[in-house]
């Protein structure tokens, strides 16, 4: 087989050769090119699901924390032994919500309102806050063009 190939290359005139060199080269190019970028697009896509799996698993563990606590009485109690509007304050500061609108309107009642937020975020917070024993009466989200939301809500303690 060698020798049939050495003999069609002896044949082959000088411009010959390099044309069919310069033709080995680009085919050679193709065919890496054509197992190299699948293999880099597999393990970039490898890792953008990896990095979603640690964030899903971050948010499991915190959501088994949060249902590991104790029944919904430290929420209520606290928020009785301060105003209601403060204690969502502080609930929201502790994950790093920031209230735009928090107005008190008596009877263990307030309206709240934040401007931007991921979404998980903020329904885990609201989540947490019904485990604890308070009641959403109306809740609007809206969705903005940056993938937060902003939210308006009115809530109030449990049991009235």
């Amino acid at each position: 087989m060698t020798d049939k190939l050495r003999h069609w290359w002896g044949g082959l005139s000088l411009r010959e050769r390099w044309l069919v060199g310069v033709a080995g080269v680009l085919a050679l190019g193709v065919l890496i090119w054509g197992v190299a970028r699948p293999a880099v697009a597999a393990f970039i896509d490898l890792e953008s699901r990896h990095r979603a799996a640690i964030e899903r698993e971050g948010r499991v563990k915190a959501k088994v924390q949060l249902l590991g606590r104790t029944p919904a009485k430290s929420g209520a109690a606290a928020a009785e032994a301060q105003a209601i509007d403060q204690y969502l304050a502080q609930s929201a500061g502790e994950i790093g919500l920031m209230l735009d609108r928090n107005e008190a309107r008596g009877g263990g009642q307030a309206t709240i309102a934040i401007a931007t937020a991921k979404a998980p975020v903020l329904i885990d917070w609201l989540a947490s806050l019904e485990a604890q024993g308070f009641v959403v009466d109306q809740l609007t989200i809206t969705p903005a063009a940056d993938g937060t939301v902003g939210l308006t809500a009115e809530l109030r303690k449990g049991g009235r």
